[in-house]
């Protein structure tokens, strides 16, 4: 005669499921506010938005053109900061002529035990400054 185990789920008791202590009310992310495009001058601060659902309360981290971003958790002097929501606030936009470490695709990646969930892509864009002249008079135009 073999030993049997039979799974009994009750709310809010433990059950086994693949060696992992899983709660029953627990559930994967999910994303509920995805990131929405931004064109912003250089210099100025501004924010891309993510929120995540989940349980337990997810992690988020972005990436930028398919690299990981580096914020002020990973360095506190970055003028990118995580925000308690998950999304990414910018203190000033960066942008020279060689380097543009702030324009780019990016995406929120929201992550618990039970799997992650990857928001819509979202571009950044950083607002040029246009040189024209007409009859002898200068113009710049931000657009």
């Amino acid at each position: 005669m073999g030993f049997h185990l039979t799974p009994v789920l009750l709310c809010g008791l433990f059950f086994q499921v693949f060696g992992t202590r899983f709660r029953q009310e627990d559930f994967p992310p999910r994303i509920v506010e995805h990131p929405s495009d931004v064109i912003v001058s250089k210099g100025e601060p501004t924010t891309l938005n993510c929120k995540a659902e989940g349980r337990p309360t997810p992690t988020i981290e972005w990436y930028k053109d398919l690299e990981r971003v580096e914020t002020d958790k990973d360095d506190p002097r970055s003028h990118r900061m995580l925000l308690p929501s998950g999304s990414l606030f910018f203190l000033r936009i960066v942008h020279g002529r060689r380097s543009k470490p702030d324009e780019g695709s990016y995406v929120c990646v929201a992550r618990n035990y039970l799997g992650e969930a990857m928001s819509r892509n979202a571009s950044l864009e950083v607002a040029c400054k246009y040189h024209m002249v007409y009859n002898n008079v200068s113009f710049f135009d931000i657009l």
